[in-house]
């Protein structure tokens, strides 16, 4: 549980340093910390009570250092790691199945953005500016899930991917 809470602090705070000094690199948006569920998950396989609590308090934290609506990133982290869950669960973990619950989590959370921000007149883009967001969340994204992937395919839980 430990690791767990490490890699979720070691990603926030990764993502705040791209945020403060490299926000001039428009095609990298981050969303670290929800793509490090992905890698929490072999913990939670049996636990998805667990699991999903953990994904709740990890918006949270994503909440007090990113945003100011503390809880909306906490629902939206717990509803796509239901989804997360699901996918994870069905499959074997291996690189491709990590991309696709990368793919599927960062369309997710934009598109859920999108609805709330549009339907609440907090924001309003259209779909033009979605696919522009969504292009920008790509790249940084799943260069993030690839580099670990890489490393934590040998250390942090070997003993679960079936590569």
């Amino acid at each position: 549980m430990i690791l767990n809470i490490l890699l979720i602090i070691i990603s926030i705070f990764i993502e705040n340093i791209f945020n403060l000094y490299l926000n001039m690199f428009k095609y990298i948006a981050p969303l670290f910390t929800l793509l490090s569920l992905i890698f929490i998950f072999p913990y939670f396989k049996n636990a998805k009570k667990e699991y999903y609590i953990f994904s709740f308090f990890s918006g949270l934290l994503y909440d007090l250092f990113f945003t100011n609506f503390y809880v909306l990133n906490s629902i939206i982290f717990f509803i796509i790691s239901i989804g997360m869950f699901y996918i994870l669960r069905n499959h074997k973990n291996n690189y491709i199945t990590i991309v696709y619950t990368s793919l599927f989590s960062i369309f997710l959370y934009n598109l859920i953005n999108f609805l709330i921000f549009n339907m609440f007149n907090y924001y309003n883009y259209s779909l033009i500016d979605l696919s522009y967001i969504l292009r920008h969340f790509l790249l940084g994204n799943l260069l993030y899930v690839t580099i670990l992937y890489l490393f934590l395919k040998k250390r942090y839980f070997k003993h679960i991917i079936n590569s």
